[in-house]
């Protein structure tokens, strides 16, 4: 953390006020953990227990907020999570057969959420269709007892 930046923050735990040091962004923290910079936002927006870590945050004139979390804490969350896989040293990308492993749940994971979104959608659609016949025949009603009064009309007249 640059010093610059401390004029803005907003210190959710004062005790790092003094060991900024320690402190890393969620950027730097995927790159610990092998993972993209938008998982690490989920694990923020998802997991009390990640938020609970965060030590300053700060608003850089938009709508953009940074995050600081503390290194030590964020590796040992990292180490308690079950579905975590080791991080591999510098922060890359898995390789190999747990990178393909990895690469194989993952794909297998996206496939299934396709499949249910697919599944929803087609479920609007039909139930989309079911509204769009009542309605047609609601105007058809509308209209023949229309044309039933126009017709009384005409015949009263």
């Amino acid at each position: 953390m640059g010093e610059a930046s401390t004029e803005l923050l907003e210190w959710l735990r004062p005790e790092f006020q003094v060991r900024q040091g320690e402190l890393i962004h969620l950027a730097q923290a995927a790159k610990i953990a092998g993972v993209t910079r938008a998982c690490v936002s989920n694990w923020h927006r998802r997991h009390e227990s990640f938020r609970e870590l965060i030590a300053a945050r700060h608003r850089d004139g938009g709508q953009r907020r940074s995050v600081y979390l503390p290194e030590v804490e964020f590796r040992a969350w990292l180490d308690e999570r079950p579905d975590r896989a080791d991080p591999v040293p510098g922060g890359a990308s898995p390789r190999g057969v747990e990178g393909k492993r990895l690469a194989a749940q993952k794909a297998k994971n996206y496939h299934a959420m396709v499949a249910q979104r697919l599944a929803q959608a087609e479920e609007t659609v039909r139930n989309l269709r079911k509204e769009l016949r009542r309605a047609k025949k609601l105007e058809a009603q509308r209209s023949a007892a229309l044309a039933a009064q126009e017709n009384e009309v005409r015949a009263a007249a």
